[in-house]
């Protein structure tokens, strides 16, 4: 639930920057002083909410492996072990078994659905507590190491917390040049050796430097105006806490297998015994070399694999080619220097194993001897106080003052309050980190030792008491939380989202107000009327016929005069929605004949000048019958913007989706996952709930119904036409029709105002397409006909398409009174037969077209 409401909160901030951007840029009034500001107070937010969002998602992650490997940090944090556990089985299983049994009790019809949110809610105050105490040790712990840092034992808390201020503050500004380095040595040497003990003083060590990289930022300080940052006399050494506590992946002879060398995290240390009885053997070392060519290849096949199957191009497919050839030919340059280097010190020890043969004292091969690939980080430039006072007011005003304003000018209480809690996390996680101070104390320092006692050791081993040891180790715990693969892993996929929402949007806010102007018309009907997909009457299913109940809810059948006869009719319809106006009519009449369709062009203006306040990014169409009824045709997906509505609508019911499919007797949590799309729902801020396109179809239904001017009205769309047509369906009271849409189901809560499960399943009818992903997102359909699809497996959208649907209704169904779509046979569909026997074909037939 953490993961999806941390996408939606990403995508309501980039789709209410998108809706701003639109406003200054073509309002036309030249006066944007009520929307700058909302819009400069959404960019400044966005990287408050990607760390923020990114540190949430870590202390969850990180509660989560706690509890399933035992509690062991929750079990530090005071409270002793037996009291530790009671409160975990109270809020796990106490809470929720006791109301559980009281509803049963009550004889409650919904025990399931509230023991399932009360269960949620109790795991998540027992998390929150969590997060609490997580906090409060970390800044805890900075407050008591900065004095040792600053060598003050009389520190005030007030200098105290300025101190930890301004030394992360000085790490984030500083210079810092990463070193990374090849050299062997003892084993027992290692914890604390680095590239300045390697160097001088006749020590014969082997050692090369294997890259290096920070160079241009420290170019860029020394270049700045004097005062603002200086150059220390000595580079200092930055310990990290790998180093501190020796957690350093070892590769041995027994150690050692294929999958920690192809796993391996390439920027960090790494240690290989090259010589005694744990080295590595010649077979193990060259198998490691033919694991990273073979991961190469795999990585460039599986890529190319991909484009294939999707039918990209060739040009496209040796283009990414050659850029991951180049990109790892200059990785495997690297590799091969330290193959290279590395060679050199094998010979090297070997040639000294061999002096020891011949009688010399020195016995260093009764060790075992490492090759030791490290990184180093040393503070080259390092910022003055003032230039760090003056980035830590200039960065709070920016990030903090005016995101925070903004959301409270706008009223939106939930969304000011969420951003408070994830400014506070990041302003923690950045100013209270422990790094800095570790960095430049090397160690843990005094943390649980007796008053008057000294430091005897370096780090995290080698504790001398049990509350030194507790202490430490829960430090070490807490300090991993920023630096563990999964704090990676969310922040990369945090991003990327950002990352593709921020594209859309882009483009969306390029592409200009309004609705697209629709297309030329890409259909092509046969010039002889005598071509069809002839079915016999007892072979057409019952899906084919228009049979759907009234505006009033009623199974009665459609009216016996209407042009709309057939369920093909509603997914030609909703073609040409996407089609330019002017183009319309012919098609209606070729469709439908002449006399019994009407586009009514006059009626979508009336009503937008009759409700300015609506926005008007939604495109449809009217279309008018004989009879006297009308259906709205709801254009799909066509601009970008059309994309962030869809992802607004359609993506937390999605994700939730996916989850419930995934665990066991996951129907079960349809209670809980309406909880969770309302909460979250909550969020989304006015301005974007005013874009979405369902309030505007909507209230174009209500406007057609109180006007009295047509005897039925109903609405149809494909794919996100489709979507808001069952929405607004549902709403209003009226038939809706969607072809390939997405369903309402589980997002029927977040939609204003909010539908039920019984105007779905009484206004509501889709056509699914078999294999079309769109179709079956947002839950099932309540009422649904499936066609098959006979696109190719590696066509993803193919299915998806609103003619190939068309095409499978004509021919499952038969085309009587409606003309054939010559495109149905490049689709690979069956040539219609010729019934007037003149004997043209419909390739010349539609070629005369």
């Amino acid at each position: 639930f953490l993961f999806i409401f941390a996408v939606g909160l990403l995508l309501f901030l980039i789709s209410d920057l998108a809706n701003q951007a639109r406003v200054i840029i073509f309002n036309g009034t030249g006066d944007n002083t009520d929307i700058a500001f909302p819009l400069i107070g959404t960019i400044l937010s966005i990287p408050v909410f990607l760390h923020g969002l990114t540190q949430l998602m870590t202390l969850i992650t990180s509660f989560v492996t706690d509890v399933f490997a035992g509690s062991p940090l929750l079990n530090s944090f005071g409270c002793g072990v037996v009291l530790t556990n009671w409160i975990k089985f109270t809020f796990f299983i106490g809470i929720p078994a006791l109301t559980f049994v009281g509803l049963l009790l009550s004889g409650s019809q919904d025990f399931l659905p509230i023991t399932l949110i009360t269960t949620f809610v109790s795991v998540t105050f027992l998390f929150f507590c969590f997060s609490v105490n997580v906090v409060c040790l970390r800044v805890s712990s900075c407050l008591y190491l900065v004095k040792e840092l600053y060598k003050r034992e009389d520190m005030t808390t007030t200098e105290r917390l300025k101190y930890t201020i301004l030394t992360a503050e000085e790490s984030t500004l500083s210079g810092k040049v990463h070193k990374n380095y090849v050299y062997d040595s003892n084993v027992y040497d290692l914890k604390r050796l680095d590239s300045n003990s390697m160097i001088g003083d006749g020590n014969d060590k082997a050692l090369y430097l294997y890259s290096s990289h920070g160079q241009w930022y420290i170019k860029f300080t020394q270049l700045m105006p004097r005062g603002l940052f200086t150059t220390l006399d000595l580079p200092m050494r930055c310990w990290t806490q790998a180093e501190i506590d020796f957690n350093i992946p070892f590769y041995t002879k027994s150690s050692w297998s294929l999958e920690s060398v192809f796993c391996r995290i390439k920027n960090e240390s790494h240690i290989a015994l090259v010589s005694g009885p744990s080295a590595l053997t010649t077979q193990q070392s060259f198998s490691s070399l033919l694991c990273y060519f073979f991961g190469v290849v795999f990585y460039i096949l599986l890529v190319t694999g991909l484009m294939v199957f999707a039918q990209v191009s060739a040009t496209v497919i040796a283009a990414v080619v050659c850029l991951f050839v180049a990109y790892w030919l200059w990785q495997g340059r690297k590799e091969y220097r330290m193959i290279k280097h590395a060679n050199t010190i094998i010979r090297r020890l070997q040639s000294d194993g061999n002096d020891n043969e011949d009688g010399s004292d020195d016995n260093e091969d009764d060790y075992d001897s490492a090759l030791f690939q490290k990184w180093e980080t040393f503070m080259v430039t390092k910022p003055t106080p003032a230039t760090a006072w003056i980035s830590f007011i200039v960065k709070n005003i920016f990030i903090a003052m005016i995101p925070l304003s903004y959301f409270c000018y706008s009223r939106n209480l939930v969304g000011a309050m969420t951003y408070l809690v994830l400014f506070l996390l990041c302003f923690e996680k950045h100013y209270f980190d422990i790094g800095p101070i570790v960095e430049a104390l090397g160690s843990f320092g005094t943390l649980g030792m007796e008053p008057g006692t000294s430091l005897a050791h370096d780090g995290l081993l080698g504790a001398s008491t049990r509350s030194e040891w507790q202490q430490k180790s829960r430090l070490y715990h807490i300090t991993r939380m920023n630096n563990n693969a999964s704090r990676r892993i969310w922040s990369k996929l945090l991003n990327s989202f950002a990352i593709l929402f921020g594209v859309v949007a882009m483009a969306a806010i390029s592409s200009g107000p309004g609705q697209e102007e629709g297309v030329a018309p890409y259909v092509t009907f046969p010039s002889n009327n005598t071509f069809f997909y002839d079915v016999p009457q007892e072979e057409v299913s019952p899906m084919c016929n228009v049979n759907f109940g009234n505006n009033n809810g009623s199974n009665a059948t459609s009216s016996l005069t209407s042009p709309v006869k057939y369920l093909a009719d509603y997914n030609f319809l909703t073609i040409i929605s996407y089609f330019k106006i002017d183009s319309i009519q012919p098609l209606l009449d070729t469709w439908f004949g002449e006399g019994e369709a009407f586009l009514d062009e006059d009626v979508i203006p009336t009503f937008r000048e009759a409700h300015p306040d609506l926005p008007s990014a939604a495109s449809f169409q009217l279309v008018s019958f004989s009879d006297g009824s009308a259906i709205v045709c709801v254009r799909g997906t066509k601009t970008y913007f059309d994309f962030l509505v869809d992802a607004r609508l359609w993506y937390a019911a999605s994700l939730f989706q996916l989850v419930q499919s995934a665990v066991p007797f996951g129907f079960a949590f349809d209670a809980l996952i309406d909880f969770c799309v309302n909460r979250l729902s909550e969020l989304e801020a006015s301005s974007v709930k005013k874009v979405s396109y369902y309030v505007e179809t909507t209230a174009f239904v209500n406007y057609l119904r109180k006007s009295g001017k047509y005897t039925t009205v109903s609405i149809t769309g494909h794919s996100l036409g489709g979507g808001l047509a069952l929405i607004t369906g549902a709403q209003t009271h009226t038939l809706a029709i969607a072809i390939s849409a997405p369903s309402a189901v589980m997002g029927r809560s977040a939609v204003t105002p909010e539908i039920s499960l019984e105007d779905i399943k009484q206004r509501s009818y889709s056509v699914i397409p078999q294999r079309d992903i769109i179709s079956h997102l947002g839950g099932a359909h309540m009422n649904s006909a499936g066609i098959k699809c006979r696109a190719g497996a590696n066509d993803f959208f193919a299915c998806h398409y609103a003619y190939r649907s068309l095409c499978e209704l004509m021919y499952t169904c038969g085309n009587v009174k409606r003309p054939v779509y010559c495109e149905c046979v490049s689709m690979g569909y069956p040539e219609p037969t010729l019934i007037d026997g003149s004997g043209t074909s419909l390739e010349f037939s539609c070629e005369v077209i």
